[in-house]
């Protein structure tokens, strides 16, 4: 009897031992199932006496492609310094608003570039795939932002003397610029894709939930948050688009 009952709960022992360990494994699999992305469909519109394509995203508003296919290769990328020596002030912009952002220094400009380049950084390493890295390789993609268009909605935190603590309210926010993004092997130089997102540059801070509510103020510190903000939504959005169009589907429409 007494052996009878060890074999026993032996065999129970060993049975329960296998549903733990099925179930961990059944586990390890969904796990591992609900992190890859969702693989969808993307047809790559032809434009006309061109070699070039265009995407339709749903995050970023133009997205033209050399060779998507190439997307897949990607694991890595090196993000160069933004520029913003192309960038213009749009000719509809408010002329006093204009004469402000006109006479921004290189310093200045550079800081503001300078907030998406760290958020470029962190989101681009923080997301798991397309990690940040120094030397180029054919799994290796190179990206380098430029600001190439600004239509501003307020003047400087300087000239609207609010300097650093004062506020005023501002509805409109700072204003909207336009980002343009080149993408490239890294290794061959070879163009990859060509991107341009227009952005309205805001805080998007709101009182007791109500979004209508949202407002930016004029000072050094609220404004610098609005381009801060307003990048790492960009970047964010940029990141989610790579990597569905990495794992996508990608047929050439007729």
């Amino acid at each position: 009897m007494v052996s009878q009952y060890f074999v026993a709960e032996d065999f129970n022992k060993k049975e329960c031992d296998m549903r733990l360990s099925l179930l961990f494994v059944i586990g390890i699999f969904i796990t591992g199932c609900s992190s890859q992305p969702v693989n969808k469909s993307f047809a790559i519109n032809t434009i006309e006496e061109s070699e070039l394509g265009y995407i339709e995203t749903k995050k970023i508003d133009k997205f033209v492609v050399k060779n998507a296919q190439q997307l897949k290769q990607f694991n890595k990328v090196i993000l160069f310094a933004t520029q913003f020596d192309k960038l213009t002030l749009s000719e509809a912009a408010n002329k006093k608003m204009a004469n402000s952002w006109s006479d921004s220094t290189w310093k200045e400009m550079d800081a503001i570039c300078q907030q998406l380049d760290d958020f470029a950084q962190k989101i681009f390493r923080e997301g798991g795939e397309f990690v940040p890295v120094k030397q180029g390789g054919d799994d290796v993609l190179a990206i380098q932002f430029t600001l190439v268009n600004f239509m501003p909605y307020s003047e400087r935190y300087k000239d609207a003397g609010m300097d650093t603590v004062g506020a005023q309210s501002n509805n409109a926010g700072v204003g909207l610029v336009t980002v343009r993004g080149i993408l490239a092997n890294a290794k061959s130089g070879e163009l990859v894709a060509v991107l341009e997102e227009t952005l309205e540059v805001n805080a998007r801070t709101a009182t007791m939930g109500n979004l209508a509510g949202v407002y930016d103020s004029n000072n050094k510190a609220a404004q610098t948050l609005a381009w801060r903000r307003t990048f790492r939504r960009f970047l964010g959005d940029l990141h989610k688009e790579l990597m569905t169009l990495k794992y996508a589907q990608i047929a050439q429409h007729p």
